[in-house]
């Protein structure tokens, strides 16, 4: 019996085909149709369908295959002849594009990826109006997000993506995107004091808003921003910190939309010195105190003399950076002798310290050292004030002391007593500025690193700004030019990572050895700015690593978006993407199986796991240990993991 004439493939998707053929002569009971994958020969579906029909549509095939399929029909228990024919399933596309930043000529689009193998990703920018050319851009398969250039202000683009495999193409996903507004111009600087400036600029020909105007101390690196209306183009800014350079820029808004900024330089004057007093007077000399410029200054002049009756120097000596200067005195009072002035002393109980100096002063720590009285003393009180005062209760035996976590570029007064008897003594006192950094209060270890601090270690960082609680992270200085916050250890086994809810919040263990930073400051971390992820892996001198250009954490369940891997140990953790936390006492997502409960962590669990790097240390059956599947597959524990992670857009600096 011959088979059925003329079988074709209509209407075919990444998961599905329709075929349609013409009635055979032989009028068939049934028809037995076969799907085989072309790549694996023994994947084959199989199904039986009435013989009155001439159609069948297949569902629940894999995206990007060649599939042969063939059909035979049946009647009184005998089959006829075998008809075939071939197709491919279109390639999965990706989804979910759209835009996630905008400014007045550019703008960068996010999609989820594809699922399954792809060579690229097309892209394709083209003006809404049809006049001018389209942009075409090609993207590695393991990114998920591009830049777009060379847009116009005000402009509408149609944004076309496809996934690409051979000669295959996706279906298309689209959106569609208006460049912000057109920028302002010719920033200028005027009535420049020693803590304020008016910044001036040239308003766009095309219509805005508004305007920010956005400052920040070239140092510290903290960024203040003025919004302004649209009839502005001018602003004086104040409280500024002297002789002290800001980058100023200036964007034009149009709602929530912001252009290409236009920035500039300007260097506050210096302010003057205060506090000028005269101590130690004699009839011929005085020593002259005063507090220093807050300014980095090059000299100080000082002028000096006593009126009419008195003969002034000949010149007023330049002095080198300094709060002292020795200064003699020739005065003639009435054509008598000299007058001699003195200041008034205080008294005290016992003998106190002498001579309190701070010496190694950095940006963050200084030494403190004293002379003893002659007789021992039980204790000494030291109080410091920066913003609010502290004290602290020294050793009698001691006669130094190191003060650690201090603010940089601040001035710190200290007083030092010595207890005698219940009572203290008299206070000396000292006072010294802490250096400055690039970013005295970094948010992160990238920061950190570009502060000037090459070594790996501990450190305290800031992620919620100089007024946020700060936290105790480790950073790696080191791997791939430095600059990562590792928020994940396991090295020894030493600490029970199969804990509750509460504590993968608050996280637990020490930065220095095996630890969780917290699901909190991680939170806190990826909300900041785009982060990329790194997984080191080490058994004994074999090392591999995943590196994950997207990374965060959201606060709602602590979600998990993690995509564009590179690197050497395999992805094992896509398989995890937009998953929510799990651990033994909270699992608002379980599957068949209670994940933490049987895998012993707190993870990203989906069904359950390809990575598992909280399971049970050193355990290398039932696929509870610590897991990368990619690597060692599912039944070896990985004694050597950290997890970490830095901007996205970091460059760390080149070194010497």
């Amino acid at each position: 019996m011959s088979g059925v004439p003329r079988l074709s493939t209509q209407d075919i998707t990444d998961t599905s085909v329709a075929l349609v053929w013409t009635p055979p002569p032989v009028q068939y009971e049934t028809y037995y149709i076969t799907f085989t994958s072309q790549k694996e020969s023994d994947q084959q579906i199989t199904v039986q369908v009435e013989g009155s029909l001439t159609t069948y549509t297949q569902t629940g095939l894999a995206a990007g295959q060649d599939y042969r399929v063939s059909i035979v029909g049946e009647i009184d228990g005998r089959r006829g002849g075998e008809s075939t024919a071939e197709f491919m399933t279109l390639i999965s596309g990706p989804t979910d594009l759209k835009v996630v930043k905008m400014s007045s000529s550019s703008a960068v689009v996010q999609w989820e990826p594809t699922v399954g193998e792809i060579d690229r990703y097309r892209l394709t920018i083209t003006p809404n109006d049809g006049a001018g050319r389209s942009q075409e851009m090609t993207i590695p398969a393991d990114q998920n997000s591009a830049q777009i250039q060379q847009l116009e202000a005000g402009r509408l683009y149609d944004i076309l993506l496809v996934a690409e495999k051979g000669a295959s193409r996706s279906a298309p996903e689209t959106t569609q995107v208006v460049p912000g507004p057109e920028p302002p111009s010719n920033i200028v600087f005027s009535k420049v004091t020693d803590n304020s400036v008016t910044v001036s600029w040239t308003k766009p020909k095309s219509n805005v808003s508004g305007f920010k105007v956005t400052y920040t101390h070239a140092e510290d690196g903290e960024p203040v921003s003025v919004s302004l209306d649209s009839k502005d183009s001018t602003v004086g800014l104040s409280k500024l910190s002297p002789g002290s350079s800001y980058e100023v820029t200036v964007i034009s808004t149009l709602g929530l939309d912001e252009s290409d900024p236009v920035k500039d330089f300007v260097m506050t004057l210096p302010d003057p010195p205060t506090h000028l007093r005269a101590v130690n007077v004699t009839d011929s000399t005085a020593l002259l105190l005063w507090r220093p410029a807050l300014a980095a200054v090059d000299k100080y002049s000082i002028v000096y003399g006593a009126g009419t009756a008195c003969r002034p120097p000949p010149a007023s000596p330049p002095l080198a950076v300094s709060t002292t200067f020795v200064c003699s005195l020739v005065c003639d009072l009435n054509k008598h002798e000299p007058h001699q002035c003195s200041s008034p002393g205080s008294g005290k109980v016992g003998e106190g310290p002498q001579d309190l100096q701070a010496s190694n002063v950095t940006p963050r720590t200084a030494t403190l050292s004293w002379k003893p009285p002659s007789k021992p003393v039980g204790n000494y009180r030291l109080n410091f004030r920066l913003y609010l005062r502290q004290e602290v209760i020294v050793d009698g035996s001691l006669t130094q002391y190191n003060l650690t976590r201090l603010h940089p570029g601040s001035t710190y007064t200290l007083q030092l007593q010595a207890e005698e008897g219940g009572q203290y003594t008299s206070a000396i006192s000292t006072e010294f500025t802490t250096g400055t950094l690039r970013y005295p209060f970094p948010t992160d270890c990238s920061q950190e690193l570009l502060n000037g601090i090459m070594t790996s270690g501990e450190a305290e960082i800031f992620p919620q700004g100089r007024h946020g609680t700060p936290v105790t992270v480790s950073c790696d200085m080191e791997t791939d030019g430095g600059g990562w916050t590792v928020f994940q250890r396991r090295k020894d086994g030493s600490e029970n990572f199969f804990r509750r809810w509460n504590e993968y919040i608050e996280g637990f263990g020490d930065v220095n050895g095996e630890f969780w930073l917290g699901l909190a400051s991680i939170h806190n971390l990826t909300a900041m700015s785009r982060m990329s992820l790194r997984v080191d892996l080490r058994d004994g001198d074999e090392s591999v690593f995943a590196q994950y250009s997207m990374f965060e954490v959201a606060k709602r369940n602590y979600k998990l978006t993690v995509g564009g891997y590179s690197g050497t140990a395999g992805d094992s953790l896509s398989y995890h993407n937009n998953r929510i936390f799990s651990t033994k006492d909270r699992d608002l997502a379980p599957f068949i199986t209670r994940c933490a409960m049987s895998y012993r962590g707190g993870w990203w669990y989906k069904n359950c796991h390809e990575a598992n790097l909280n399971g049970l240390y050193g355990v290398n059956t039932k696929h509870q240990g610590v897991i990368w599947t990619t690597w060692k597959g599912k039944d070896f524990s990985v004694p050597f993991t950290e997890m970490k992670m830095r901007p996205a857009a970091f460059r760390p600096p080149s070194r010497g």
